[in-house]
Order: structure tokens, then sequence, then C-alpha cells
């Protein structure tokens, strides 16, 4: 538990210091204390809901017109060294029904067109592990996103995600156990995501939030089939509510979560 409040305490540092130092940058940090409980679990637990988004670099490029001005309809375009983190630290890593911890780079090429969405397509590389760090795993390969404001109501935001890495899963001692000692292999995954937001303007609910993430190894042996290893998903409904705190639910389960589970949270959302 340490060991995990120390590593967020450094990716904070690392957001501030880039958000102050990189002019231009869109660095997004966003930390929710909350109370987590599941419907599988041993009890409720305090917790740290974290995410964390920016670019280190960013080169930008586009088309103009005749005058000294962007083309208001023309493609613009930028080059960017990206990175991204987001999970959940427990008291109680036992009763962490969300166990799984990302840290990711990327490089990309990011294209905006006028009144259609931004669409980004790259190269990837991810730390993933659990909160003890006990299981771990690194993941490379490519990855594609598209997203666009504006899409059912004024400001609502809709976004797909979608990756295939190759993932070198030498410490996953669940899948040790599934394979029966043999040899861990890499194995290449796919990793869909998709992501609805909405504002709402009422007398107690500020926002809506869907959210659904799926994971599916490729080829996986008839072992990590039967032990139900080979494939996550997870849905979480998010509901926002006045001075920044937030109900949610959700179904399913994560990488290192090794079993479907219900999962509640009441907590309060607080952004850099």
């Amino acid at each position: 538990m340490k060991m995990s409040l120390l590593l967020i305490a450094s990716l904070l540092s690392v957001a501030l210091g880039v958000s102050h130092a990189e002019q231009g940058t869109d660095t997004k940090f966003e930390i929710n204390p909350v109370v987590i409980d599941s419907k599988n679990g041993t009890g409720s637990t305090l917790g740290i809901e974290y995410k964390l988004k920016g670019d280190l670099l960013s080169k930008s490029f586009g088309s103009k017109d005749s005058g000294e001005e962007l083309d208001p309809n023309a493609t613009i375009g930028s080059a960017v060294i990206g990175y991204s983190a987001n999970g959940t630290v427990a008291t109680s890593e036992d009763r962490n029904p969300k166990n799984f911890l990302e840290f990711q780079l990327d490089t990309k090429l990011r294209f905006s067109y006028s009144g259609k969405g931004t669409l980004l397509g790259g190269i990837f590389a991810k730390y993933e592990t659990d909160q003890s760090f006990d299981n771990k795993q690194f993941v490379y390969g490519l990855g594609g996103t598209y997203g666009k404001y504006a899409v059912f109501a004024e400001n609502d935001f809709i976004s797909f995600d979608a990756n295939y890495g190759r993932v070198d899963a030498k410490d996953d001692d669940e899948r040790k156990q599934a394979l029966g000692g043999a040899s861990l292999d890499p194995y290449y995954r796919w990793n869909f995501e998709f992501l609805y937001m909405i504002p709402i303007q009422s007398t107690a609910v500020t926002a809506l939030e869907l959210n659904y993430r799926y994971f599916k190894e490729n080829s996986a042996p008839t072992a990590i089939k039967n032990a139900e290893i080979d494939e996550h998903q997870l849905a979480t409904i998010r509901v926002g509510l006045k001075y920044d705190l937030f109900v949610a639910y959700s179904a399913g389960k994560l990488p290192f979560d090794r079993k479907n589970d219900q999962i509640f949270q009441l907590g309060y959302s607080y952004k850099f």
C-alpha cells in the first residue's frame, strides 16, 4: 500500500511539472477518494481512484488557405508523444475489486476534422500490475482512438479506443497456475474501450458517464479458456452529483481480477 501511494504521489508531481513546463500541453489529473463495496467481496474499503493523461511532446502541422489564417475547414494534425495512468488503490488490497493499475506511453499521429471529431493512431507500450505489484505484465502494440464532442447533445462526448498488442506475462501467478507450471509464452490481445459522457442540468445530478472495457486474448490455450482468464470485460455507469460527489456501479472484471463481480462506489472527484 505504501509503495502504491508513493507511486501516485510521484505521478502527481510529474503531471503538475509537465503542466507548468510545457506550453500548450493538455495535462489532466483526477484523483477520487472513494468508498468501495462489491457483491462478492468481504466488506467495504476506502480507496483512491486516479486518472492521469497528458502530452510529453506535441508537434503541430496543418493546411493553410490563401490567407494568413488557418482554413477553418482544414484538417489540423499533430505528432504526439503522450502518457496516461489509471487505477484504483485501496487500503485493503484483498477487498479491492478493481485491482488493476495501468501506466502507458504512446506515440501517435492526431488529426482533428472540423465538425467530425478527432482521430489518433500509432504505437503504445504499457505496464500493467495489481496493487501489490506481485502480478505484472508488459504490453506493446498498435492502437487507435476516435473521439467527438456534440454527438447527441450540445456538450456530450463519445470515444472509441482499440488496441492490439503483445503481452509479456512472465509474472502472472494465475496464468502460471492455469498452465500447470508450463512456460509463460507471450500472447496477443485485443483491447477495446467505449466512453460516453454527458453533462446534465438538474437539481441533484450533474453528469452521466457510461464506460465499457473489453480484453480478449487471441487464440488462447484451452487451459486458459477453461480457467476463464482469456476474456475480461467491465461495464460502468457513473452518475455525477452536486459538490463534485459521484456514485458508480460496475459489473464484470478486469485483468488480474479472477471473478466477475458487481461493484459499488461512492466518491469525491478532484481535478487538477
